[in-house]
């Protein structure tokens, strides 16, 4: 019976990995420096008028992603949900004094500071009328088995409280 139980626990985690193969993974691990690099991100969508890139590092143990929108103010990505509510929004301006990324929580039609901080790595970015979050954190929040809903939007002001003036949602599949 022990013997069989220790096997059953080594093929659990030999099965880890290839359930946090949610999204491809890079070639080489994207640079987190606010810059769309043309090979950086195996997945890159159109949503709106906005640019969303996205890799799972080589290692498996890191998400990165990139959103690039036309504004001098604020970006976001909300990770966890089509919707605000219940999503794990990173925000962030490049302001001409200051850069800001903020980790909030998605409450009903708005957010607040989140107290759970998941980033590893961040970076914002304005240039050319153009504003682009990147950032990284651990895979194993998000390798659940399902898929990762998320949201993307941004607005005109750099503030992290302005109503945005556009948005979006997506869904990124497990690979099967």
């Amino acid at each position: 019976m022990i013997k069989r139980i220790t096997i059953l626990i080594i093929l659990v985690f030999l099965a880890l990995p290839l359930a946090a193969q949610i999204l491809p993974s890079a070639p080489v691990d994207p640079v987190i420096d606010g810059s769309f690099g043309a090979t950086e991100y195996p997945q890159v969508v159109q949503l709106k008028d906005m640019r969303l890139g996205y890799a799972l590092s080589r290692n498996g143990q890191s998400l990165h992603f990139i959103l690039e929108a036309p504004t001098t103010g604020w970006v976001s990505v909300g990770l966890g949900s089509n919707r605000m509510h219940g999503a794990h929004i990173i925000i962030g301006y490049d302001a001409l004094s200051s850069q800001v990324i903020s980790e909030e929580t998605g409450r009903g039609h708005g957010h607040s500071p989140s107290s759970t901080k998941l980033l590893s790595q961040s970076a914002i970015k304005e240039s050319g009328g153009k504003t682009t979050l990147e950032f990284s954190l651990p895979a194993s929040n998000y390798s659940s088995g399902r898929d990762l809903r998320l949201i993307v939007a941004y607005g005109t002001q750099d503030n992290l409280r302005s109503k945005h003036l556009r948005y979006d949602s997506h869904t990124i599949a497990f690979q099967k």
